[in-house]
């Protein structure tokens, strides 16, 4: 029985990692053989108990389950558990799965140490058992400190993130509730008059740029549902208007009340209308059904008898062809009602705040307080593939609105940047006209009269409406100008370029 045994125990295949071999498992060692003098001929049982007793540390550290072999990295794993790696003293291997494990390069290494242990690197990994009881102190006590200073680390990231997301939120909340202000936004609201700001488009990027927020806010929402046209915006119209901001912040605040958060914010939609209703709409707000002035300027209303309004800007331009302004309101459908069919005239359907159309593109608001007429969208068509040129290149005073410049302009130093020209002025600007011609007389414009001028200031309003001086001007062939135009030669301290935002075709 004793011969059939041992012929057995011979016959064990061999373990190909040898007296090498990494592994713990009892049963592995009855199933392989590993060529260990004494160790193959102990019992299977007390072998693995043998291999895994001499993994025990007198450090009085939980011994690591990987020893001498151990493939992390973190000094904190090393101040936590040990990883005995001494051999016996007559320099046999012991057969523990904590032995060192070492080749040919091992052997021609020969590490040094330094002054600072935490530098050691790998060598810090084969080494730790054999350090000295105070170079594992160290080892330990430089360890947690490294940990402490990461979570002081960590902390102070956290507190940036934070401090980083209330700024954001802070910023949308001052969009949502007017409180991110242009430039002479915040005089505006103390006023009574409506107040129009003049927006382009720059390409440096200003974090926090009031004018920059509020034109990207509508130029997103013109080109993110335009669909069937080749349009480019030219430029945005910011509209303040302070009693017509109060009664819409009255009627969000009651549609709130009545009928919970959610039916309480604004969409933005397009209003398409003839371009000389576009400023006495700002001034006054639109009209609805029951109101003085109201009417329908199409049909009878195929959605109900309110005032029409559509996310998709090509749907409002369908009303107004051959206009290039689009007014983008703030709306509160509140609880909408859709229909299925034309319900011509119809009034507001009992129990709802506003209607949609079949598709819902289409949405009806019968309460004026409800619609903030909040820009003029500007645009006109351009062939696709035309490249896109700003309006602005960084040059002093970019950074401003429209009224920005003109008050700055105020303030700058006398010159003769239009010496020889006579300037002429016909329609409203930031200032006065009188205001104006002081400003560029200041500047070295000569006097000029309707018989005799070289340059006139002007606006669209007054070339769609062809007034005398407008009119004067196109048979002198003489181009009509913005008053950025005047504003970006004093900033600049000279003639600028005459570029297309400057021209009114």
């Amino acid at each position: 029985m004793a011969s059939k045994a041992k012929k057995a125990k011979t016959a064990l295949p061999e373990c190909p990692y040898g007296a090498k071999c990494y592994r713990k498992n009892p049963q592995h060692h009855q199933d392989f053989s590993h060529n260990l003098p004494g160790l193959d001929d102990a019992p299977s049982t007390s072998d693995g108990v043998a291999r895994l007793s001499t993994s025990l540390s007198s450090s009085g550290l939980t011994p690591c389950k990987y020893g001498a072999k151990c493939y992390r990295k973190n000094l904190m794993h090393f101040a936590e558990f040990s990883h005995p790696t001494k051999k016996d003293n007559d320099g046999s291997d012991s057969g523990s799965d904590t032995d060192v494990m070492e080749d040919d390069d091992d052997e021609k290494k020969d590490e040094k140490k330094n002054g600072d242990i935490l530098s050691r690197g790998m060598s810090l990994v084969k080494s730790y058992s054999q350090m000295s009881e105070a170079e594992r102190k160290e080892l330990i006590k430089k360890a947690f400190e490294a940990k402490k200073q990461l979570q002081e680390e960590l902390e102070a990231t956290k507190k940036k993130v934070v401090e980083k997301e209330k700024e954001v939120e802070n910023l949308q909340s001052q969009v949502n509730t007017g409180l991110l202000l242009v430039e002479g936004e915040e005089e505006a609201l103390k006023g009574d008059k409506m107040k129009i700001f003049t927006l382009e488009a720059e390409r440096a990027y200003k974090e926090g740029s009031a004018a920059q927020i509020h034109f990207r806010l509508a130029e997103s929402q013109f080109y993110r549902l335009l669909s069937g046209t080749a349009s480019r915006i030219s430029k945005v119209e910011y509209v303040v208007n302070p009693e017509l901001v109060k009664n819409f912040k009255k009627a969000r605040e009651d549609l709130k009340k009545s009928r919970g958060e959610d039916f309480s914010y604004p969409v933005l939609a397009f209003h398409g209308t003839q371009e000389k209703n576009i400023t006495p709409i700002c001034e006054k707000g639109f009209k609805t059904p029951g109101e003085s002035g109201f009417k329908m300027r199409t049909d009878t209303g195929w959605y109900g008898a309110g005032v029409y309004f559509s996310e998709y800007p090509a749907y409002s331009m369908s009303y107004i062809q051959g206009a290039t302004k689009l007014l983008l309101c703030q709306v509160l459908p509140g609880k909408a009602f859709q229909c299925t069919k034309l319900i011509h005239g119809s009034n507001l359907q009992k129990g709802y705040d506003s209607h949609t159309s079949p598709c819902k593109k289409e949405l009806v608001i019968f309460n004026s307080h409800r619609i903030l007429p909040s820009y003029i969208v500007h645009y006109k068509n351009s062939a696709h593939g035309t490249d896109f040129v700003y309006s602005s290149t960084g040059a002093p005073g970019s950074d401003l609105t429209v009224d920005g410049k003109y008050k700055k302009a105020q303030l700058a130093k006398s010159s003769n940047i239009f010496k020889g020209e006579k300037i002429i002025f016909s329609g409203k600007f930031c200032g006065k006209q009188a205001d104006m011609l002081k400003l560029v007389q200041n500047h070295g414009a000569a006097k000029a009269t309707l018989s005799n001028f070289t340059m006139i200031i002007t606006t669209e309003d007054e070339l769609n409406n062809c007034t005398k001086k407008v009119e004067e001007a196109l048979e002198r062939n003489v181009s009509l100008m913005t008053e950025q135009f005047i504003y970006d030669c004093i900033l600049n301290k000279k003639i600028v370029d005459v570029e297309d935002h400057y021209l009114i075709n």
